[in-house]
């Protein structure tokens, strides 16, 4: 299986030198729960590239339109080793890790101004109950190579009906000074192969409780 830090190096997502200390590029996230027939049945996440890494993306693909096919090579490129480690994503409800489906429902690579961003929706092997849920979910990189954050809890968007059942509550990791000091001096080489839990200790939670 690929480590997201091979996966940037191959498919060209940013340019970095060895000096350089963990992570080495940056998402901003949001996401939205999918809901039908009263039943969450999947998440859509929204990933925006800093800007040297977008920058470095737009570059090979200047010469091209988003409809083109270098484009849609390129987002099916990215979504394949995303899949390849589960979306990055843990799922809980009521405590249980819950399987999302192998393959995605869509996605989609766009330009946004300056960075791109990187859409796709994701649903759940079994769907479950509004009523009474109690999710928690991280997405992070194990590695901590790329730092996956969401910027606030209003990047977890919920429908008007979601809005007046569930309450949203983004927990900050709680990382000690020298966790965070021995992540930050690490170089190039040495991440996933060396720590691939580092990633989880820096990872926020997400905790949605629904009445």
């Amino acid at each position: 299986m690929f480590k997201f830090k091979t996966l940037i190096i191959i498919f060209c997502l940013f340019i970095t030198s060895k000096g350089y200390a963990h992570p080495h590029s940056f998402i901003d996230m949001q996401v939205m729960p999918e809901i039908k027939q009263d039943q969450f049945i999947g998440l859509t996440f929204t990933w925006k590239m800093d800007p040297m890494t977008s920058v470095d993306i737009a570059y090979d693909l200047k010469k091209s339109k988003e409809d083109d096919i270098q484009w849609k090579k390129q987002a099916a490129t990215l979504m394949a080793n995303i899949l390849a480690q589960n979306y990055f994503t843990d799922f809980y409800v009521q405590d249980k890790k819950i399987a999302l489906q192998h393959l995605p429902a869509s996605y989609r690579l766009q330009r946004e101004g300056l960075q791109v961003v990187f859409t796709f929706t994701v649903l759940f092997v079994h769907p479950f109950p509004v009523k009474n849920a109690n999710i928690e979910f991280l997405t992070y990189d194990p590695t901590f190579f790329v730092n996956m954050t969401y910027p606030n809890n209003k990047a977890i968007i919920l429908t008007k009906e979601l809005n007046s059942e569930c309450k949203i509550t983004l927990q900050e990791p709680n990382v000690a000074d020298e966790l965070r000091l021995y992540a930050y001096s690490l170089d190039m080489n040495q991440s996933a192969e060396d720590d691939d839990t580092l990633g989880l200790q820096f990872a926020q939670r997400v905790k949605i409780q629904c009445q």
